[in-house]
C-alpha cells in the first residue's frame, strides 16, 4: 500500500462537460456516471472548474419554479480547483480527505485531466489493503 498511487484508482471515464453544457445536460451526465460533480473542460481538455450536484440544486430549483431561460455550466462551476497527481500517493490523500471538503478531486498531469478520484475510490483501495492484510 505504501507505493499505492491515485493513478491506479482513479475514474479514468469522464463526463464531457464545458463551460457552455447546459445544466440539465450537466446533471444527466453526472447522473449516467453516478458521479457527484466532475471536472469542466475547455476545448483542449485542459481543467477549467469544477461543477457538482451541490452548484447545480439552487439554479435547478429556481428555475423549475419560475421555468426561466437556460442555465450553463460557466455560471454555476466553481473555478478555484483543488486538484491532485496520478502520482500522489493513495493514503497521503486518504489523510487529506479526513479533514473535510473536497470528496472528488480531478486527477491532472500539468493542466490536463486525466482522472477523477473520490472518496469511495479511495475507501476501496484502503479496503481491499486492509483485507489482502487479514489473510496473509
Amino acid at each position: 500500500m505504501l507505493n499505492t498511487k491515485v493513478k491506479d484508482f482513479m475514474q479514468r471515464k469522464l463526463p464531457n462537460i464545458t463551460p457552455d453544457t447546459e445544466m440539465t445536460t450537466a446533471i444527466a451526465e453526472l447522473q449516467k456516471f453516478k458521479l457527484l460533480g466532475a471536472p469542466v473542460f475547455d476545448k483542449d481538455k485542459c481543467l477549467v472548474g469544477f461543477i457538482s450536484e451541490q452548484e447545480l440544486l439552487k439554479p435547478l430549483t429556481h428555475s423549475s419554479y419560475f421555468c426561466d431561460g437556460m442555465v450553463k455550466v460557466s455560471q454555476l462551476m466553481q473555478t478555484d480547483v483543488v486538484t491532485v497527481s496520478g502520482e500522489t500517493n493513495i493514503i497521503e490523500l486518504a489523510e487529506q480527505m479526513k479533514t473535510g471538503k473536497p470528496k472528488n478531486y480531478p486527477v491532472v498531469e500539468g493542466v490536463k485531466v486525466i482522472g477523477m478520484i473520490s472518496r469511495s475510490d479511495i475507501l476501496k483501495a484502503l479496503c481491499n489493503n486492509y483485507v489482502s492484510c487479514q489473510t496473509r
